[in-house]
């Protein structure tokens, strides 16, 4: 089992500070608010559990926690419902109970109540250094793959937020409507039922943050949808898989496999794999320098002009494909056909 710490910029805290002065050093802008604008869009697996973050006394309740997962991913999101105050430090534990009691935290006030002790604080820079000031806007998320993470944990989500007006700072705690007295949440991932898809569907690997949709790509000529992701270097990728997400529109396709692509110079492994219910009946690939393959002195989006295909898969639930002769950084574009499994 392994736990993720994931941090932007968290700095040692009290819970006892409630509203403070800031501490770090002044931006140049102190009204430039830097908004995250990559909000990530998953198709929930169940229903994503919803929390307020409270500060202390638990009077104030200026935003909330979403958690939620798919069948590869959790999503963390921090959202700011309350105007005039903006995220200035996020902190995000996920991990079990024996891992976050490894960070020094004790109870008080009653069984479950979370406290970091100033004097170690799990991870971050001290307060006062001067070192470092972030805005973050009014949105936060984190997205961390379920393979690092138990099938149960715990949830400890802390922001520290500023008020634009006066300058003032309160921090504030992700918690659980059943703990009433708890600075953290649990939860467990939650199983996907995977909905039919009535027969057969196009499907394309989403490579999420390296994926360029087809209709965006210069020099497209083409409404076929689907997507080039890259360019990646060596390394081992894993991308989600959707159905029928035309126009490029993950919330209206299906999530139906996992793309996995191990790119080690000069050979690239790239194999499909789609999860219970479904079959692969076909599968085409691009893997190579350019974004996509070329017919002529054009790109081509037609799966069937891809350089690779297997073709009459006979309803198979993974296939692979060693691709070699590849040097520097690549793009990949993987189509199949997905068919409910009979």
């Amino acid at each position: 089992m392994k736990k993720k710490i994931i941090l932007l910029m968290m700095a040692a805290f009290t819970v006892f500070a409630a509203c403070k002065k800031n501490e770090f050093s002044e931006p140049e802008n102190q009204n430039a608010l830097i908004e995250n604008q990559l909000k990530t869009d998953l198709v929930y697996c169940g229903t994503p559990l919803v929390g307020p973050m409270v500060d202390y006394a638990q009077t104030l309740s200026p935003a909330t926690v979403t958690i939620g997962n798919d069948g590869t991913n959790l999503l963390i999101k921090y959202q700011l419902n309350t105007p005039g105050w903006f995220f200035n430090i996020t902190g995000l534990f996920v991990g079990t109970a024996a891992e976050l009691a490894a960070l020094g935290v004790v109870d008080f006030n009653g069984p479950g109540t979370i406290y970091f002790n100033s004097g170690n604080p799990p991870y971050g820079l001290p307060l006062g250094t001067g070192a470092v000031y972030a805005n973050y806007g009014t949105y936060w998320e984190q997205l961390i793959p379920l393979s690092e993470l138990p099938e149960c944990f715990l949830v400890v989500a802390y922001a520290r937020i500023r008020n634009e007006s006066d300058d003032s700072n309160l921090n504030i705690w992700g918690r659980s409507a059943l703990k009433t007295s708890a600075f953290y949440m649990s939860y467990c991932v939650q199983q996907c039922e995977n909905p039919p898809l009535g027969g057969c569907e196009t499907a394309y690997a989403f490579g999420e943050s390296v994926a360029t949709c087809f209709l965006n790509i210069p020099g497209v000529q083409s409404n076929n949808w689907g997507w080039s992701n890259g360019p990646i270097g060596a390394g081992t990728y894993s991308w989600p898989m959707y159905a029928g997400a035309g126009q490029c529109n993950i919330g209206n396709g299906t999530h139906v496999g996992i793309l996995t692509v191990n790119y080690t110079p000069p050979t690239a492994t790239v194999t499909y794999t789609v999860f219970d219910g479904y079959v692969l009946n076909e599968t085409h690939l691009h893997v190579g320098n350019q974004i996509l393959p070329r017919k002529g002195n054009k790109f081509t989006t037609a799966p069937g002009q891809f350089p690779y295909k297997h073709g009459n898969l006979n309803g198979v639930t993974t296939d692979t494909y060693n691709i070699s002769g590849l040097s520097g950084n690549i793009y990949v574009a993987a189509h199949s056909v997905v068919c409910d499994a009979q």
